[in-house]
């Protein structure tokens, strides 16, 4: 509050001296100000600077939502997002989610940086980072930038996957441990192709919370050797009302195979989920 009131004094200061000053000195001034009292860095200049001439942001874990980002106007707004980003001491532990590679020109790439998605103030460190440089920038990526890509992609707007993928995973665990007892389970969650566009590092934590007792998330560069039974999640088929996935328990220890069929049917702002052990005619 104190850096505040002191940066609304810099301005009228600033501001006062507009019959004195050029245009440009004023906006000079102003940054210098913002740079100052921590409102802004100039890590990010060379963007401004137009040395960036794309921006290609890649999912992590969908290798086909990748996009272009050619308009100046978007490379401006970007900048703006990264340019009032607080810079941190070290980057978040979870996962990125997506990458930004800056491009001199179509060939030379200027920097890489790696983004998670939705990262507050209770998950700790940056979600935009490189080599040893991160900072958390505000959730205007995800809303005015990801999001809009998300619009164009299509697919990803259909349904409201946190609402029903992990509630359709939790019922399945459930079952599961109440017919073998056995609840060391580890879920192999990369290896459903089709969902892991939906899934961002953020609500997998979430997810996490939820979890009984014994339950882990296994990710693809982790070790599932301590784990009795494996859990894999298989997305059959989804649009706006409804969502078709299997879940396959596999106990190692016993060589035991056992399968759920669920089905998340969406009706009046809530979904209900089925999960049986025979695969249902409208599977």
């Amino acid at each position: 509050m104190k850096h505040r009131r002191l940066f609304s004094f810099f301005l009228i200061m600033i501001f006062s001296l507009v019959s004195f000053t050029g245009c440009e000195s004023i906006s000079n001034s102003i940054n210098k100000a913002q740079v100052k009292l921590g409102f802004k860095n100039q890590d990010f200049e060379y963007i401004k600077q137009g040395k960036i001439s794309k921006i290609v942001i890649q999912s992590t874990r969908d290798n086909g939502f990748r996009f272009v980002v050619t308009d100046n106007n978007v490379i401006n707004e970007i900048y703006d997002m990264l340019s009032t980003a607080k810079p941190v001491p070290k980057k978040t532990n979870l996962r990125p989610d997506y990458t930004f590679q800056l491009y001199k020109n179509d060939k030379k790439v200027y920097a890489v940086f790696n983004y998670v998605a939705g990262v507050d103030k209770k998950y700790g460190g940056g979600n935009f980072y490189s080599g040893n440089k991160s900072y958390i920038v505000s959730n205007r990526i995800d809303s005015d930038i990801i999001k809009n890509f998300w619009e164009i992609d299509g697919t990803r707007t259909l349904v409201n996957f946190n609402q029903v993928y992990y509630k359709m995973a939790l019922n399945a665990i459930s079952k599961y441990i109440t017919y073998s007892k056995d609840s060391n389970i580890g879920i192999e969650i990369d290896n459903d192709v089709e969902a892991e566009k939906f899934i961002s590092s953020t609500d997998l934590e979430d997810f996490k919370k939820e979890l009984p007792s014994g339950v882990s998330v296994i990710e693809s560069t982790e070790d599932d050797s301590n784990k009795d039974v494996t859990l894999n999640l298989n997305t059959e088929g989804y649009d706006q009302k409804i969502y078709k996935c299997i879940a396959t328990f596999n106990n190692k220890k016993t060589l035991e195979q056992k399968k759920y069929y669920m089905i998340g049917k969406y009706n009046n702002g809530y979904w209900n989920i089925s999960v049986q052990e025979t695969k249902p005619k409208d599977f």
